[in-house]
C-alpha cells in the first residue's frame, strides 16, 4: 500500500514538473504578415501522374479511368487534385500498345467527371504522327476544354543528339497542330537537366513554338534499391527504409529542391513559360517500402508542394497508380491511393496532399518563424479571396521531446472573429505508420473517396484577437484557419 502511494506521489510530482517545464518554455512565434501578400498559388498545384498503359483495358476489359468509376472520382475530388498527368516511361515503352481512341475518350470523360485537366503524352519514340494527330483532333473537336497540354515522349535522353531529338519532337507537334492549331505543349519530361531545359525554351518558349511550360521530374531522393541495373526484380536490393524516412524528413532535402529550382528558373528567365513537376515523389523505381508508403511521405508530401507553390511553380504531379514502370513494372509503393475491395485505399501520401489543399489556396502571405532554432519546424501561409488566411505548421522532429508549443500572431489584422484547427497525426507518432494509422481531423479516408474530418475551434489570445496558442505533437502538421474581422 506504502508503495503504491509512492508511485502516486511521484508520477502527480513528474507532471507537476512538466507541466511546469512546459508554462515556462519560450513558444515558438509565427508571424504572419498580411500587408503584403504574394502571388496566387496556381489553381493546377496539385495533380496525380499516372502511366499511360494504365488507359489500356484490363484482362476483363475494364478501364480504369471511366466515367462511372465513382470512388476514383470521388478519391480525385476529396483530395482536391485538378491536374493529371498520363505519359510515364510506358508511353514510350514498346511493350505497351498505344491508346485507342475509345481508351482516350474514356480518359477524358473521366477526367470532366472528376473536374481536372489533362496533360496527354504521345509517344516519342518510334511514335507515329499521324497517330498522334489522329488522337489529338478527337481531343480538339470534343475536349478541348480539358486539356492543360499535349506532352511529347518521356525522359528523352536516349537521344544523345538535340537535333535528332528536336526534329523527331517537332515533327510530331507540327502534325498535331494541324488539326489544334491552339494546342499548347509541354516538355521536355526530363530528369532535371538545365541545359536542355534551356535549349527547348530557346526554340520553343514562343507563340509560334506553342511551349507553354517547361515539365521535368524530380525524385528527390534518389533510387529505392542499391542495385539499380539489376535487370531481375527479385534480385533487387531495397535501401535501409528506416534511414530513407528520415531522409525525407530532413532539412537538407532543401539544397535539393534549391538546386533544381535555380535550374529551372535560369531556363525559363525572360520567357512566358512556366514550370512544373510533371512527375515526382520521393523515391525511384516505384517507390521504397516502409519508406515512400510511410507516414513519413504525408509530411513530405505537404510540405514539398508548398516550398514549390512557394517558389512558383505551376504544380506537382506526383506519380501513382497501382504498378508503375516501363520495360520493369513493379507495385507501386508511393502511390497516393491504390485499388482495394471496394474502391481505393488512401495510402499516407493522400493525408499529406488533402492537407495541402485544406491550407495551399489563395495568395502567398510571408511567415517569419521566431525563438527557434528547429530546422525541422515550417509554416506557410497563404490568404484566401474572402480573406480568410490559413496557416499550415508542420513538425517533421521525431522522438519523445520534440512536441512544439506555437504561438500564431496575424500581423496588420484589426481584429479576428475565430480561428479553427484541423490536425494530420498518425498512431504513437511513428513516422514509419502506414495506411491504417493516419489520421486526419481525427477521420480516415475511406475506400469510396470520401473523408470527415473534423476541425476545432481555436480560442483567440489577447485583446486584440490577434493570436492563437497551439500546440503540435511530434512528427504532425496542421492547417489553423483564421477570419479577421473585415471592415
Amino acid at each position: 500500500m506504502v508503495l503504491r502511494v509512492i508511485r502516486s506521489t511521484l508520477v502527480i510530482v513528474w507532471l507537476a514538473v512538466a507541466l511546469l517545464f512546459r508554462a515556462g518554455a519560450q513558444p515558438v512565434t509565427i508571424a504572419v504578415d498580411v500587408r503584403q501578400p504574394g502571388a496566387e498559388i496556381s489553381p493546377l498545384m496539385l495533380g496525380l501522374s499516372y502511366e499511360t498503359g494504365l488507359l489500356l483495358p484490363d484482362d476483363k476489359g475494364t478501364r480504369y479511368f471511366r466515367p462511372d468509376n465513382r470512388p476514383l472520382i470521388q478519391m480525385f475530388r476529396t483530395l482536391g487534385v485538378q491536374s493529371l498527368r498520363i505519359g510515364g516511361n510506358s508511353v514510350d515503352a514498346t511493350n505497351f500498345a498505344i491508346p485507342s481512341i475509345a481508351d482516350v475518350r474514356s480518359l477524358f470523360e473521366f477526367a470532366r467527371a472528376a473536374r481536372v485537366k489533362v496533360i496527354y503524352s504521345v509517344r516519342l519514340q518510334d511514335g507515329d504522327p499521324q497517330s498522334a494527330a489522329q488522337l489529338a483532333k478527337v481531343i480538339h473537336d470534343d475536349y478541348a476544354d480539358v486539356l492543360d497540354s499535349f506532352a511529347i515522349g518521356n525522359e528523352p535522353s536516349y537521344y544523345k543528339d538535340y537535333a535528332v531529338y528536336t526534329n523527331r519532337w517537332v515533327t510530331i507537334r507540327n502534325a498535331m497542330l494541324e488539326v489544334f492549331p491552339d494546342a499548347k505543349f509541354s516538355g521536355p519530361d526530363q530528369n532535371p537537366s538545365p541545359e536542355l531545359c534551356a535549349k527547348m525554351v530557346r526554340d520553343f518558349g514562343n507563340p509560334a513554338g506553342h511551349l507553354a511550360e517547361i515539365t521535368q521530374h524530380s525524385y528527390s531522393f534518389g533510387c529505392s534499391y542499391k542495385n539499380y541495373k539489376e535487370k531481375d526484380p527479385a534480385k533487387l536490393i531495397p535501401q535501409d527504409a528506416a534511414a530513407a524516412r528520415e531522409k525525407m524528413l530532413s532539412p537538407d532535402a532543401y539544397g535539393i529542391y534549391e538546386k533544381i529550382l535555380a535550374g529551372t528558373t535560369n531556363a525559363i528567365a525572360g520567357k512566358s513559360v512556366g514550370f512544373r513537376l510533371s512527375e515526382a515523389n520521393s523515391y525511384w523505381f516505384s517507390g521504397l517500402k516502409g519508406a515512400s508508403d510511410s507516414y513519413a511521405s504525408a509530411l513530405w508530401g505537404a510540405e514539398y508542394l508548398h516550398w514549390w507553390a512557394a517558389h512558383g511553380a505551376r504544380g506537382i504531379n506526383f506519380h501513382t497508380g497501382d504498378r508503375t514502370g516501363g520495360s520493369i513494372v513493379m507495385p507501386c509503393r508511393y502511390a497516393a491511393f491504390v485499388t482495394a475491395k471496394g474502391g481505393y485505399e488512401a495510402r499516407p501520401l493522400a493525408y499529406g496532399l488533402k492537407l495541402f489543399e485544406l491550407g495551399g489556396h489563395g495568395k502567398i502571405l510571408p511567415v517569419h518563424l521566431a525563438a527557434t532554432t528547429n530546422q525541422n519546424l515550417c509554416a506557410y501561409a497563404t490568404l484566401a479571396a474572402d480573406q480568410t488566411i490559413f496557416v499550415t505548421i508542420i513538425n517533421k522532429a521525431i522522438g519523445k521531446n520534440a512536441a512544439v508549443d506555437a504561438r500564431i500572431e496575424f500581423q496588420n489584422v484589426m481584429s479576428g472573429r475565430s480561428a479553427k484547427l484541423i490536425s494530420l497525426t498518425a498512431k504513437d507518432n511513428d513516422i514509419a505508420g502506414g495506411s491504417d494509422d493516419v489520421k486526419l481531423g481525427g477521420s480516415a479516408i475511406k475506400l469510396d473517396g470520401t473523408w470527415r474530418g473534423q476541425w476545432k475551434s481555436l480560442r483567440l489570445a489577447d485583446a486584440d484577437k490577434t493570436k492563437v496558442f497551439i500546440n503540435l505533437p511530434p512528427a504532425s502538421a496542421a492547417v489553423v484557419q483564421f477570419f479577421p474581422n473585415i471592415k
